[in-house]
């Protein structure tokens, strides 16, 4: 079984060695038997091993740091965010990106320049997001139902701009119909159909009325974006503003 440990120490707190004896009590009985470097009152001993040692005024005896005597005397170092109260650090959690820590009053405060930083980065991805986000509601598929079957148009620029064409050809050309109209399937296979008048009109209709939501949330995003303030910016979703 291992022996009692005890701990030496100099003056200046600094280790000089860990020796073993059978008990406490025997080693108080006769010390340089057991540590034959000790020198009383030029050595410290202690039973445990102390990591940041310090000499106690009251006790003249060495002991561990408290937490106060660590962080005075910089072993310690407490980071933004936290502080002492009595022996204990207290964390106090950042509460957003553009806030610092202030020592003196142990609070986060509101960084203007952070916050100026932060919230132009928000409105610039927001901006970003929002010419996606109104492409992706213009770029909405269609649903078209020909002869009891459905059929997807895929309403992207080309196809619109196609459709358009077609529809000026049409009118142009005083027919009832148009031809070839792109669509998908129920079984997402192309195919090209037959569209009259009142059906194309119908189609063109739901296009229309994309086209009117999304310039309409557009504008309304980027007043939004121009007027929200940091908490606003950071949870907005740009996409939010493109609902059917």
């Amino acid at each position: 079984m291992e022996g009692f440990r005890v701990y030496l120490y100099d003056k200046n707190r600094n280790i000089i060695g860990i020796f073993l004896a059978p008990s406490q009590k025997k080693f108080e009985a006769d010390k340089l038997k057991y540590c034959s470097e000790y020198r009383e009152g030029e050595n410290f001993i202690s039973y445990t091993e102390i990591k940041n040692p310090v000499l106690d005024k009251k006790t003249g005896e060495l002991r561990e740091m408290t937490i106060s005597e660590q962080v005075q005397a910089g072993i310690l170092i407490l980071s933004d965010g936290q502080y002492l109260e009595g022996e204990e650090i207290k964390t106090v959690t950042k509460p957003n990106e553009w806030s610092v820590w202030d020592k003196n009053s142990n609070a986060w405060k509101v960084d203007n320049d952070l916050l100026n930083t932060k919230l132009k980065e928000l409105r610039t991805k927001a901006s970003k997001d929002l010419v996606e986000a109104k492409l992706n509601f213009l770029n909405q598929a269609l649903e078209i139902e020909k002869a009891g079957k459905k059929y997807t148009f895929e309403n992207n620029e080309e196809n619109r701009n196609r459709l358009a064409l077609k529809f000026s050809l049409m009118s142009l050309l005083e027919q009832d119909k148009i031809e070839k109209v792109k669509v998908l399937n129920d079984k997402g296979l192309v195919e090209f159909i037959e569209l009259n008048k009142t059906e194309l009109k119908v189609l063109a209709k739901k296009i229309q009325d994309i086209v009117e939501v999304a310039d309409m949330a557009e504008q309304m995003a980027v007043v939004g974006i121009s007027r929200y303030n940091i908490e606003q910016m950071s949870e907005l979703k740009v996409s939010d503003f493109f609902q059917n």
